[in-house]
């Protein structure tokens, strides 16, 4: 076997699968960046923020950049044109420093495509029209003026030997299925070919955690390909989540976002804006200023070097300009219940002891605040709460804390309360994501002058949790802070 450039050590960047490789010196034979989710149009910094990701994938010399969608965010030409003239200022003529040739693909996504149009902006009806992306004959045009390139439903390049096809947003109906059907001759074989659309194929990469948008087509369509491998974003999943990397019938790979990473549903630190919960929930979004401080941080973008039987994927934060983490090895052809099945790497995890824990000497901190707090979302702000906060678990065998659960429970409740909130840091860099954890409970939800049990439990990605905090605190009209030393409480 062929094996990268860089040595390989134990689990950490092959998860598990293949023991300890030495370095051979062999160069990739093929390397592309991908970038998606630029959504240029939605904050002021969206073009710096792509020029930071291009000029690392400049530097790395890529063959090709791969970008799966919503490069715009209101489905505007002025956008995509933004994006193009970032291009071509990393990229002059298609050319990078050392002047070897560097190919853009695109897959357009639901933010270029669909209704969004301008409307953010006030635009009439006839001015959308106008500077809309996908109306009439302008993909056509604006494709060839932009990117010197033809538009396609389905389009397909080839790259130093590799083929890379490529399907735009899933409401323009592409005939995925029937053109995989009607090349499955051509695509056959033990070289992998790179599959590019928006949406995650439905049910792989980052599973259930994902938002949708991919019905199953690109699951039927590259089912019979072992040798695909599917690159996909929409989602804003983190990539440092290991359940980026999912194998089945055929390799799926998420591509993050490249100006901020989202943290899933069904947490109480995580709303999307648009959603009917957003004012509902008692504590903010991650991403909500007001509320958090800033910003999440947590963009990304990966390098993906191709060898003879694996790749080797390489993820980079754009805000710390720093790697995420470990660099991944996939081996390739994918096959069902192989090393990067998701069962089985929950298993060996489990079976290591390779859980997130909390250090001996951690400490949780309970607060009454009468007035309400910082964390507070939009719809309960100045309520009366109490505020917890606790220190990051810490990372145990290359397995790093994903989210939190937190119950508090008194005698007299019917059940506990339960705030499920992801790891505040779980998208930067190791070295950057030391950042306590903090939820709040409303004071209606809790009795005041009764003795509550607090339990801090940590969990990694695939659910695997370590050992939980466990402490009592009590709250009245007279307390406002008391702090726990829960080393000797943990259970």
């Amino acid at each position: 076997m062929k094996v990268s450039r860089r040595g390989f050590v134990g689990g950490a960047l092959a998860f598990g699968a293949f023991g300890a490789f030495g370095a051979s010196g062999a160069e990739p034979r093929l390397k592309f960046g991908v970038m998606s989710d630029v959504h240029i149009g939605s904050k002021p910094d969206a073009e710096a923020t792509a020029e930071k990701a291009l000029r690392w994938f400049a530097s790395e010399n890529v063959d090709a950049v791969l970008c799966p969608g919503d490069i715009a965010h209101s489905g505007l030409i002025q956008e995509l044109e933004k994006f193009a003239a970032v291009w071509r200022r990393v990229f002059p003529g298609g050319r990078r420093p050392d002047g070897g040739r560097v190919e853009l693909m695109i897959s357009t996504g639901n933010h270029d495509v669909d209704g969004w149009s301008g409307r953010w902006n006030g635009f009439s009806e006839e001015q959308m029209d106008a500077r809309r992306f996908n109306w009439k004959d302008n993909p056509v045009r604006t494709w060839r003026r932009l990117f010197g390139q033809e538009w396609s439903l389905v389009w397909r390049r080839e790259v130093k030997g590799y083929t890379f096809i490529g399907s735009q947003w899933s409401s323009l109906n592409p005939p995925i299925v029937d053109y995989f059907r009607e090349h499955a001759a051509d695509l056959r074989g033990d070289r992998p070919f790179f599959y590019c659309q928006h949406a995650h194929p439905k049910g792989t990469c980052h599973g259930s955690y994902a938002m949708g948008g991919d019905k199953g087509e690109s699951v039927a369509a590259l089912s019979p390909f072992p040798n695909a491998v599917a690159i996909s974003g929409h989602s804003h999943c983190a990539i440092s989540d290991e359940r980026t990397v999912w194998q089945g019938a055929f390799t799926s790979i998420g591509a993050g976002c490249v100006h901020a990473a989202a943290g899933g549903f069904g947490y109480d630190n995580v709303t999307a804006y648009w959603h009917p919960s957003y004012r509902r929930k008692l504590m903010g979004s991650i991403a909500d200023p007001k509320s958090y401080g800033g910003d999440a941080k947590g963009g990304g973008c990966e390098v993906f070097e191709v060898y003879d039987d694996h790749l080797v994927v390489r993820r980079q934060s754009v805000e710390f300009m720093r790697p995420i983490g470990p660099e991944w090895m996939v081996p390739l052809p994918a096959r069902s219940g192989g090393p990067l099945d998701f069962a089985v790497r929950r298993a060996r995890r489990e079976a290591e002891g390779a859980v997130p824990q909390f250090a001996a000497d951690a400490k949780v901190v309970a607060e009454f605040c009468p007035g309400g707090h910082a964390l507070e979302g939009v719809g309960h702000r100045g309520e009366p709460c109490i505020h917890v906060s606790f220190p990051r678990a810490r990372t145990v065998g290359g397995s790093r804390v994903f989210d939190y659960t937190v119950e508090a429970a008194a005698e007299g409740m019917e059940s506990p309360v339960v705030r499920r909130i992801v790891a505040a840091g779980f998208a930067y860099p190791e070295e950057c994501a030391d950042i306590p954890g903090e939820c709040l409970f409303s004071a209606n939800e809790l009795p005041a002058g009764r003795t509550i049990r607090l339990t801090v439990t940590p969990r990694d990605c695939f659910g695997l949790s370590g050992r939980p905090l466990a402490s009592t605190f009590a709250f009245g009209g007279k307390c406002v802070r008391r702090t726990f030393n829960a080393g000797a409480d943990i259970v």
